[in-house]
């Protein structure tokens, strides 16, 4: 199974995406994940080219535009009908876009740069399988399926299957031109059931000349409809941000260039989806914080997160999806498996942490936008929402929110740290549910206080002083997570209230929730920076020296970029900002090593060593949302913007930016209404607000650097 994303090319554009290795091709001869998705299912799984034969040898490939990927090939040694061709006498460019009117339009481009009349064949193998996402990420068995079948009529090839869901789902591929020859392979049974097509085209070319061949591909599936995309109306309205460094500012573009690319729609309301090729979908969490980490240049994505979330929101007790009343989605599957009921997943809620998220984002968004219109247009799944804290959420009635699944299908564990070890005790061993995540515990009274203070706007006291006493109350119970002889929190209570390990990152989201006293702060900054957790390039999951400790396993020892910036911004929330300049640096540095300046999903938490790059982890996403938002995130802590535009105010808190860069712009900031430019500039170890421009009814307060007053 092929499995490296570290050397694989992506674009996407909305539900659509393609995932190819770098020279563009699908093997036909060995399994892998690789393949155009929509749906959660794969439309295209084998693509190889030939020529004369021989496989092209890859110069170049790129998919830094994100829903266009250029591969540029040139020929090995050829024999052709006269002789033999040198290597490098011809150039192949394969150009891929995934955009109207096609679902995807491939160019292929053969220039002779021979200095006589030559043939070449070109061979173009494709194929189907239309195997479902979940089938090939082995959460659901892959029982016996109907092969699929092959057609070509003139120009236009076809692939089809009819899935056990009784859906037909359809590829069709328009060729530029009809092929000399053709041979078509239906799939053979359950076993091999991908339909293969070889086409072969005779390509004359003149001494300099050039032949193109052009193939659109589309997808249909009876309930979802034919993909064909319509042209975007421009690009979103963003906060647009300069600097003096062309490195950071290569970064931040990569950054927002890949939440453009998962920028995805449902119901015509836009989300993140978690990120390609796994969890193309919406996702709760991961969704929301992405959201989160992008307010300052895209609130409009808050907005359109929480309204898709609202109307997923759980409305009774169903044990098989993990859900109940006033939660939030977990993960949105659709397809074959779904559709049959094989897995939970078609509409999961195992989640212990979206429910406050959602409450939070709702409250961060009031504070930018400056209104609390949307909190009042979502006001009774509010206080949906607020039920299944105060209430559904606490498994065993102690006052805690804690998870245990109901369908043996569900998540094991139901925190971020969702993999079956990603929640261990001092010993490794998981934590046995009911378990009370810690930083589930700080999620909850950040959104309690945040939402008592809406509610207190909106002129409810009585409601705003019953949450804020509940959000007292669990800030009381942290003390059941504090550990005196590390002093930090455990990571978690299993079902017997016995404490989780203290040396994982966990801990440092209640210093982003702002629950910690400036001593305990203090403390927790001790652990996290400390030799066993931070690796250099960054903190890790789970500490070095810990018994389940694996500087490449997904949860015990990798080192994840949101988990770092949420610890960081955290950091600076307390004053901190040594550490939060030194894990911002980290990680800035580390995005400069990935290709692309991508930070992926997660990395190895193996020790930083001079002259070497992080270690890639094999199977991670990219690009991830939340893993793009980072770097946004943290420069937008970093310049120190805190709305609050209920009151008509931007503080601009102690600014500070990386230590490398001398000035940074921001135009089009916008808060409550009003649109905001700021310029900061350097000046010896300080960072001052040298210029600012508001049009709006906005008041900037800028702390630690004197006042500057709008032009």
């Amino acid at each position: 199974m092929h499995a490296n994303l570290a050397d694989t090319l992506v674009i996407k554009q909305d539900n659509v995406f393609l995932v190819t290795p770098r020279d563009g091709g699908l093997p036909s001869d060995e399994p892998h994940a690789l393949g155009l998705w929509y749906r959660d299912c794969r439309f295209l799984c084998v693509h190889e080219l030939l020529l004369n034969g021989s496989s092209a040898l890859l110069l170049q490939a790129s998919d830094a535009l994100g829903t266009r990927a250029l591969h540029e090939m040139t020929n090995p040694e050829l024999w052709l009908a006269d002789g033999t061709l040198r290597p490098q006498s011809l150039s192949l460019r394969c150009d891929r876009e995934v955009s109207a009117p096609a679902f995807l339009e491939e160019r292929l481009a053969l220039r002779s740069h021979h200095d006589a009349d030559i043939r070449v064949e070109l061979e173009l193998r494709l194929g189907a399988d239309f195997e479902p996402m979940l089938a090939i990420r082995g959460l659901v068995e892959r029982p016996r399926r109907p092969p699929a079948h092959v057609e070509l009529d003139g120009r236009v090839l076809s692939f089809s299957a009819r899935g056990r869901d009784g859906v037909v789902r359809t590829t069709a591929v328009e060729l530029s031109e009809e092929p000399a020859h053709a041979d078509l392979l239906p799939g053979i049974g359950s076993e091999a059931p991908a339909a293969t097509a070889v086409l072969r085209f005779d390509l004359d070319l003149p001494a300099g000349g050039m032949r193109e061949l052009t193939l659109g591909f589309s997808a249909s599936e009876p309930g979802g409809g034919t993909e064909r995309f319509l042209p975007r109306r421009g690009v979103p309205e963003r906060t647009e941000v300069t600097t003096d460094e062309e490195l950071f500012n290569r970064v931040l573009a990569r950054s927002l260039q890949d939440l453009e690319l998962l920028r995805s729609q449902l119901a015509r309301h836009p989300y993140y989806s978690a990120g390609v090729p796994w969890y193309a979908t919406l996702f709760g969490r991961d969704s929301l914080i992405s959201a989160m980490q992008t307010l300052a240049f895209e609130p409009a994505m808050a907005a359109g997160t929480l309204r898709l979330l609202a109307r997923l929101l759980g409305r009774e007790h169903d044990d098989s999806r993990d859900e109940q009343p006033g939660k939030v989605l977990h993960e949105l599957r659709v397809g074959e498996p779904a559709t049959l009921g094989e897995t939970p997943f078609s509409r999961y809620y195992g989640t212990a942490d979206a429910t406050p998220l959602w409450l939070s984002l709702l409250c961060d968004h009031a504070d930018w936008t400056g209104s609390l219109d949307l909190f009042r247009e979502l006001r009774p799944q509010v206080a949906s929402a607020l039920e299944w804290v105060l209430q559904h959420g606490d498994v065993d009635g102690d006052g805690l929110i804690e998870y245990r699944r109901r369908t043996p299908d569900g998540l094991f564990n139901q925190g971020w740290r969702d993999s079956w070890d990603g929640v261990p005790d001092a010993s490794g061993a998981p934590l046995e549910p009911p378990v009370a995540l810690v930083e589930v515990q700080g999620y909850a009274i950040r959104a309690l206080r945040g939402v008592a203070r809406l509610f207190e706007l909106d002129r409810d006291l009585a409601r705003a002083e019953q949450l804020r006493d509940r959000a007292d109350q669990i800030e009381l119970a942290l003390e059941r997570f504090w550990l005196p002889g590390l002093r930090t929190y455990a990571i978690g209570l299993d079902g017997d209230k016995r404490p989780g390990s203290g040396l994982t990152s966990n801990t440092g989201h209640l210093l982003w929730a702002g629950v910690l006293t400036s001593e305990r702060a203090r403390s927790v900054r001790d652990t996290l920076m400390g030799d066993g957790m931070f690796s250099g390039w960054g903190i890790r999951t789970l500490a070095d020296g810990h018994p389940g400790y694996n500087p490449i396993g997904y949860h015990t020892g990798s080192v994840w970029p949101h988990d770092n910036a949420l610890i960081a911004c955290g950091l600076r929330e307390y004053g901190l900002d040594d550490d939060f300049e030194r894990l911002f640096g980290t990680l800035l540095e580390a995005s400069s090593q990935f290709a692309d300046y991508r930070l992926p999903e997660l990395f190895g938490g193996h020790d930083r060593i001079p002259g070497e790059s992080p270690v890639p982890y094999p199977v991670a996403c990219r690009p991830q949302a939340w893993a793009a938002g980072s770097i946004p995130h943290l420069l937008a802590t970093g310049l120190g913007l805190r709305a609050d535009g209920l009151a008509r105010r931007l503080h601009l808190a102690r600014p500070t930016m990386p230590s490398w860069l001398d000035w940074a712009e921001l135009r089009g900031l916008r808060v409550a209404g009003a649109s905001v430019d700021l310029r900061f500039e350097r000046s010896g170890d300080e960072v001052d607000v040298a210029d600012a421009r508001v049009d709006g009814d906005l008041e900037l307060v800028v702390e630690g650097a004197g006042e500057v007053q709008p032009a």
